[in-house]
């Protein structure tokens, strides 16, 4: 009795898979048939397909829509299909169609790089790299369809520098360091010397943004001259060939107003930068218009050469 239920639940399986395929090429022929409403209500009948049907189904759907001429219904569903398969590519689309898609990745990729890019910042920031790892090579991909569709600007290519960075930092990564043991608290005060301490306003605090923020234009690089490597340094570098990074901190005029080693190169070497970063200068970052604080994050590759 359980090895025919068994035998029953697989051949159901099997059935809607063989049905999801059935349907799906039913709908191809109907569309090549000019048959375009036909095909959209085939498509509407796809369940429970595999990953590869259910991505053509929802392109077709995309392809009916635009040949009826229902236009903005077209791209609200290429934009869906869009945001859950970023890197996917058309199947047998038309010039018209590519051109459609293309449009539409130019104008969602940058907000979905970024979002991807939250996502692993959020969990590097935990200390998390495996974690973290597969959304940074997402992002790299999608980086690089961008830069393909032509959706590039200098943000992107900031963005581009650390997650590189952050791959090559994250494998080469030693374990992190144990915890510090706990302080000792504080005295506590008494109500009477509490009372006696002048009081101060608090500092209202300044917004800093990073790259990835949403609706930030990152700061334009106007001079950021890296120092020339001694050459003290020069054969260690070479054979080294370190990379490092490096925090600026730009104001609402574009200049630096500190500066940090994140990933030290040589402790020669990040004297220098830090010296020769504090006369760098940009195009100040901007939000909605209105300059403001970014901190920026620099990778440092030094050759020796």
């Amino acid at each position: 009795m359980h090895t025919i239920v068994a035998f029953g639940f697989v051949l159901s399986a099997a059935t809607t898979a063989v049905t999801a395929q059935d349907l799906l090429s039913n709908a191809k022929d109907q569309y090549a048939a000019a048959a375009y409403e036909d095909a959209l209500a085939t498509l509407t009948r796809v369940e429970q397909a595999s990953p590869d049907v259910a991505r053509q189904v929802e392109q077709y759907r995309v392809f009916c829509l635009f040949a009826l001429g229902r236009t903005a219904e077209a791209e609200t569903s290429a934009e869906e299909f869009m945001r859950s398969q970023p890197l996917a590519r058309l199947d047998d689309a038309s010039p018209r169609i590519e051109a459609m898609f293309l449009a539409v990745r130019k104008r969602l990729l940058p907000s979905l790089i970024r979002a991807e890019y939250r996502t692993a910042r959020s969990a590097l920031d935990e200390k998390n790299f495996p974690k973290g790892e597969p959304h940074l090579i997402q992002t790299r991909k999608m980086l690089a369809a961008a830069q393909e569709a032509g959706a590039w600007d200098e943000g992107l290519a900031d963005l581009s520098v650390l997650v590189d960075g952050f791959i090559e930092l994250g494998r080469r990564a030693a374990p992190a360091p144990a915890e510090a043991p706990p302080q000792p608290a504080a005295p506590v005060a008494t109500p009477r010397e509490a009372d006696s301490r002048p009081r101060a306003e608090a500092p209202v605090a300044v917004a800093i943004y990073t790259t990835g923020d949403e609706g930030v234009v990152p700061p334009v690089v106007i001079d950021q001259t890296l120092p020339s490597l001694p050459s003290a340094l020069r054969g260690i570098m070479r054979l080294a060939r370190p990379t490092g990074l490096l925090d600026v901190l730009v104001d609402e005029t574009g200049t630096v107003q500190a500066s940090e080693i994140r990933q030290s190169t040589h402790p020669s070497y990040d004297a220098l930068l830090l010296n020769a970063s504090r006369g760098w200068k940009y195009r100040p970052a901007t939000k909605d218009g209105t300059p403001v604080r970014f901190r920026k994050r620099i990778l440092i590759s030094v050759t020796g050469e």
